[in-house]
This record gives structure tokens, C-alpha cells and sequence, in this order.
């Protein structure tokens, strides 16, 4: 882009970011800043003892136990959690407001993995499987001819595909 703040207005005007692991805590702060804050709530356990300074009452000492609940405002998502994301792991703002993470499987070349060895044949076997609705008008399958051979009028049944 030529600048720092041309870079800055292009990735301002996307709704929705992905980022996976990034070195540079400048570029985690981009997607951090945007995320809103969450309570958090902590549960501390106090307990205490005091003796007792009349020996006439028949109190030894007393004692005492209480839970206390404090509530802190903290990120959602730190910069330094962008920096130490693991390998195929990555974070979203979606849609200008909340987050997401995103696991995505890595190539294994171990022969139980379920995974293919490289990403040449995983793409492979993507175009193999891959089925494209680019032409749904164009339905070959017998079940949607059917229902479209009984919707149609008797007139129009001879026009039918």
C-alpha cells in the first residue's frame, strides 16, 4: 500500500478479519482493540481465626470462613494470544463484532492420519469430490423431474426438459 495508514484505512474497511499466528503485535492489536471486553468473575476463599482474650468466657477462639466474588473487566482476546496461536489456528471478527476461532487440520504423513500427506493431494481430491451448483437449473436427478413433471399443466408437460 505504500504507508502505514493506507494499509490501515484498506483493512479498516473490511467487516470481517482473519488472523492466524502474526509476529508483529501491531497487526494482532488491529483485530484485538476491535473485540469488546468481558466480565470475569473470581472466587477467593478467606479464612481467618482469633483468639480469645477473656479466659472466663468459655470461648476458646472463633473462627471464620467466607467466599468472596469480585468481578473484573478484562479482553476477550489478547494481542499476545495472536502471537502464540498455534499452527492452523486462527481467530475472526465476524461480521464487525464477535469472535470466532478457527481450527483447521494440518497435513499428517503418518499412514493411520486420516489427513492426505501434502496439500497438492488434498486439492486434488477437492476437485475430485467437489460438486458445484453453478447450474442448479440444469437437474439431471429423476426424483426433481418427477415433482416438476407433476406440478407442471398437461400442456406444458411436452416443454419439460
Amino acid at each position: 500500500m505504500g504507508s502505514r495508514a493506507k494499509a490501515g484505512q484498506v483493512a479498516g474497511n473490511f467487516n470481517t478479519m482473519l488472523r492466524l499466528r502474526v509476529k508483529e503485535l501491531d497487526t494482532a492489536v488491529m483485530l484485538t482493540e476491535q473485540l469488546p471486553r468481558v466480565e470475569v468473575f473470581s472466587l477467593m476463599s478467606v479464612s481467618g481465626v482469633n483468639d480469645s482474650s477473656d479466659p472466663g468466657s468459655g470461648v476458646d477462639f472463633k473462627s471464620r470462613n467466607e467466599d468472596r466474588i469480585s468481578v473484573s473487566e478484562v479482553p476477550i482476546l489478547t494481542a499476545a494470544d495472536m502471537v502464540t496461536l498455534p499452527k492452523g489456528q486462527a481467530f475472526a471478527l465476524l461480521e464487525g463484532g464477535s469472535c470466532g476461532k478457527s481450527v483447521s487440520p494440518l497435513p499428517d504423513r503418518r499412514e493411520e492420519a486420516a489427513m492426505p500427506g501434502d496439500f497438492e493431494e488434498m486439492a486434488n481430491a477437492m476437485r475430485r469430490s467437489y460438486i458445484s451448483n453453478d447450474h442448479w437449473y440444469r437437474v439431471t436427478d429423476h426424483w426433481w423431474h418427477a415433482v416438476s413433471e407433476a406440478t407442471l399443466d398437461p400442456s406444458e408437460q411436452s416443454a419439460s426438459p
